[in-house]
């Protein structure tokens, strides 16, 4: 043999000391006649074409039949490839995931043909099968194991479920049927980690709309929470240092509140990337759900990465039942040496994900008062507008946006404004941008699925086409002044730190039909840049017990994403007084006017219900009354009001006509 060669490349080594074992292997079968006893053989791959391959990497010249040399041979490449910082790579992945001297034979078998095209003749050879030209079960036991007994230690590393297959860096590609047995079945490596090998470090092409990596140098200042908020997303750098593993950290909230925000904000104060996964995309994917759980995970290693998923209700049945493969996804996740962030909204409870593992939880609540204020205040100057202080701070205190829906109305309405060919009037370096087109941006950023559950009203009139008497006018503009400056109540004077719930404002107005209950309801609307739903109580009274709440609990839900008024019309049909329990009819009716009470108590909107007799409501909803206003029948004064205000300037009028 001649002396041994310097490597030629980071792999060479490894690759050099594997050519040494596979011709032991050749040595080892052809002293036995298992290879050269068919005469056809040739016809094939001939020994003479296995003899320059090997010579070609081993600088091997004549016939030596010594299979101690070549074994010396690859230990002594083992140990140099063990001390040389050659491959970095190869060494990263080899201590990520501890494997085993035995583990890193079988991961050096499946890469060789992706380096040299000249393992698969090699292999198909020892394989006794021109068409098997992948590394096999049989193949890697017989190269790396030197008897019985090693062989049977080695069959665990090959397992179906053994580190190299469990965690995605092996795969199988199955036994074919005339070679049905496990010993025949074939492996290779997985696409990222032959990918991160060969020093491509990039995402699996094959998920490009489930998974995407951020790069994104997020700032503290950037996460839309409060600095206490802030303080605690900071500390979770710290987590991992007690035993360089992080638990599982939830973040709740609604979508657009800042969660992945402050996964990038954590992920780049630990100086890694972030990768998102979608978990509803990859559920609806065809391919096996753990199975590609299981790349992620790989790539999530192999990048040095933290790991955002979000939709995690795709862990559940529409039932809300934990999904079976879900339970193993997350015995995957647990444990990470990097952080691993579950997005999950306010209505998907993940306690039953995480049961019994280390895990914590972090809310992103709704940005209060002042916070969004700031929000508004930090959008509006990315586009150099701005609005009168009054006007933000109406927007603020109406519209409870994420921070996300907040840039977005920003964005639309300045948009629409140069659509409209409202040109932004520029005073000095900024530009006014009108509040009407923030407050139609903001409306149509809220939720709008309350408009499968109730009526929008139109808002066309204003306090001028109301015909009321003077007190009753008064009374109202309270509530619309109430309404628009609940933030000096709450936040400003400090009472959202003594009212717990039910810092909503409710109204009853009560009088007969077509005295102007609804058209009060769309006037103090408009007044307040809102809109208005009118409930309609057909489709939520049910006669099946236990519908009504469902119906009631859909509407409330509803609302309090919209950002608008309720208008409960006939309010007395749903809030009518309960009466005493007789039979199990009036039980359950007496069980939905509570339901009701507790709703309407929680509810932090605007709610109006209009009765045509106020004394028809139950006490307990009379006495959550913030305003009550009577809507009296018109005396004749007023009467001549409305009919001369029912016929517009344009309509021809005989002057004879004595309203």
């Amino acid at each position: 043999m001649t002396p041994f060669q310097e490597p030629a490349s980071d792999l060479s080594r490894q690759l050099q000391r594997l050519d040494a074992l596979l011709h032991r292997e050749i040595l080892r079968l052809r002293a036995t006649y298992q290879l050269s006893l068919d005469e056809f053989r040739g016809l094939y791959i001939s020994d003479e074409q296995v003899n320059t391959l090997i010579n070609r990497s081993l600088g091997y010249a004549g016939n030596s039949s010594v299979v101690e040399e070549l074994t010396k041979r690859a230990e002594a490449l083992h140990i140099a490839a063990a001390q040389s910082d050659d491959n970095l790579l190869w060494h990263r992945l080899v201590e990520e995931f501890s494997l085993s001297p035995l583990e890193q034979d079988i991961l050096l078998l499946a890469l060789a043909p992706e380096i040299d095209l000249k393992y698969e003749t090699l292999y198909a050879y020892l394989n006794n099968d021109v068409t098997r030209k992948w590394p096999t079960r049989d193949l890697a036991l017989r190269v790396f194991a030197m008897n019985a007994d090693e062989r049977n230690s080695a069959r665990r590393f090959l397992a179906h479920d053994a580190a190299l297959f469990r965690n995605g860096i092996l795969r199988d590609i199955g036994s074919t049927p005339e070679r049905p047995s496990w010993l025949a079945s074939a492996f290779s490596l997985t696409p990222p980690a032959l990918h991160y090998l060969l020093g491509i470090q990039s995402l699996d092409s094959r998920l490009p709309m489930q998974c995407e990596s951020s790069n994104a140098p997020r700032q503290w200042k950037e996460v839309p929470v409060d600095e206490t908020k802030r303080e605690r997303l900071r500390r979770i750098v710290s987590l991992g240092a007690r035993d360089q593993t992080f638990p599982l950290i939830i973040f709740h909230g609604r979508e657009g509140s800042g969660r992945q925000l402050g996964a990038e904000a954590v992920c780049h104060g630990l100086g890694i990337t972030l990768i998102r996964i979608d978990v509803s995309a990859l559920r609806a994917s065809p391919e096996n759900f753990e199975t590609q759980m299981r790349q992620v995970l790989l790539q999530q290693h192999l990048l040095n990465a933290g790991l955002y998923l979000e939709h995690s209700e795709a862990f559940f049945d529409q039932q809300g039942q934990l999904l079976p493969d879900a339970k193993n996804v997350i015995g995957s996740l647990a444990e990470s040496k990097r952080p691993i962030f579950i997005g999950s909204d306010t209505q998907t409870r993940l306690e039953p994900l995480v049961a019994g593992r280390r895990a914590v939880f972090i809310t992103f609540d709704h940005p209060d008062y002042s916070l969004r204020l700031r929000l508004w205040t930090t959008a509006l100057a990315r586009i150099d507008a701005k609005i009168s202080e009054s006007e933000l701070e109406a927007l603020a205190d109406s519209f409870v946006l994420t921070p996300a829906q907040i840039n977005a109305a920003v964005t639309a309405a300045a948009d629409n404004q140069i659509l409209n060919g409202e040109v932004m009037s520029a005073t000095s370096n900024e530009r006014e941008i009108k509040a009407s087109s923030l407050f139609a941006a903001a409306r149509s950023q809220s939720d709008q699925s309350l408009g499968n559950l109730a009526v929008k009203v139109l808002t066309i009139h204003e306090w001028a086409d109301l015909v009321l008497p003077a007190v009753t006018m008064r009374r109202l503009r309270e509530i619309a002044a109430a309404i628009n400056h609940r933030h000096i109540v709450y936040s400003d004077w400090g009472f959202e730190h003594r009212i717990a719930t039910g810092r909503g404002l409710k109204a009853l107005f009560s009088g007969a039909s077509g005295t102007g209950k609804t058209m009060t309801a769309g006037v103090i609307a408009r007044e307040l840049g809102l809109d208005v739903y009118k409930i309609d109580l057909s489709a939520i009274v049910s006669k099946y017990i236990g519908e009504t709440e469902k119906n009631l609990d859909r509407i409330f839900r509803a609302a309090q994403m919209s950002n608008a008024i309720l208008f409960f019309d006939e309010a007395d049909a749903l809030f009518g007084k309960r009466s005493e329990v007789k039979d199990a009819h009036d039980r359950y009716a007496n069980i939905e006017v509570a339901y009701l009470l507790q709703k309407i108590e929680e509810y932090e909107g605007v709610v109006i219900l209009a009765s045509n007799l106020s004394k028809n409501i139950d006490e307990a909803f009379s006495r959550r009354m913030h305003y009550v206003v009577e809507f009296p029948l018109p005396d004749e004064k007023l009467r001549e009001r409305l009919w001369r205000g029912m016929f517009p300037s344009l309509v021809p009028l005989d002057p004879d006509v004595d309203f």
